[in-house]
This record gives C-alpha cells, structure tokens and sequence, in this order.
C-alpha cells in the first residue's frame, strides 16, 4: 500500500469517528514520543480510549475533513519509513481551520503491502 493511501485510509476513519478502522492502522505495540515523555500503546484498547470522541470534537469545531500532506521521507529498511505528515482540519467549505504535525514511523506488515504506525512523534509548531 502506497504512504498516500494509507493515510487517507486514517484520516477517513479519524473524520468518522470509525475507532475499529484507526486502531486498524497501528502496529502493536507502538510508542508515542514526546518532549513531556514517553506512552507505550500496547493495542486496539489503548488507541480506541485515546481517539473515543475526537471525531465529535471535530464536528463540534465545524471540522468535516482531515486532508495529510506528506514532508520529508526516509526508508529505514525494507519494511521501515519514516514519514513528516502535516495535517490540515478543513471546515465544510474546504477552508483549513486547524492543523497539527506529526512525524511516524511506518512498518510493512507484509501482507499486502499493508502499512502500520508503529511510532507517533508529534512536532511542536514553530515559536
């Protein structure tokens, strides 16, 4: 599966609350690393309790679409890339409204050429 489709495929399941399709899309376990520390996710439960609501939220803010751009690429490995993702929040008439930044690391699963998140590391805006 090519990075592109893969996160749309998230973004998808992000904008409708799907938490079976977004835990789909991680590897277990993953870590999230951050500046505040470090979150182990050891399954579905983890992500599920971590993304329950975050769909409404959106609504609630007038948010209706999650659109990924992809920065930087690296392949690590064969079955390993690391990928700078921008995210825009556009509202109902396409207008970006909100943004975040993420960096992952991506892992082949082998079946299909299927891809799983395996590390979230979130970039802080610029000062």
């Amino acid at each position: 599966m090519e990075i592109e489709d893969f996160l749309s495929r998230y973004a998808g399941a992000l904008v409708a609350g799907d938490l079976d399709a977004v835990a789909a899309c991680y590897g277990y376990p993953s870590l999230i690393l951050s500046d505040e520390g470090v979150l182990a996710v050891g399954g579905e439960g983890d992500v599920k309790a971590a993304f329950a609501g975050a769909a409404e939220r959106y609504r609630d803010q007038g948010l209706t679409e999650a659109r990924p751009t992809i920065g930087e690429t690296t392949r690590i490995t064969e079955r390993l890339v690391d990928v700078e993702v921008r995210w825009e929040y556009l509202d109902a008439e396409g207008a970006a409204r909100a943004g975040e930044h993420y960096r992952y690391t991506l892992r082949g699963t082998g079946t299909g050429g299927d891809l799983a998140i395996h590390v979230v590391v979130p970039i802080p805006a610029a000062p």
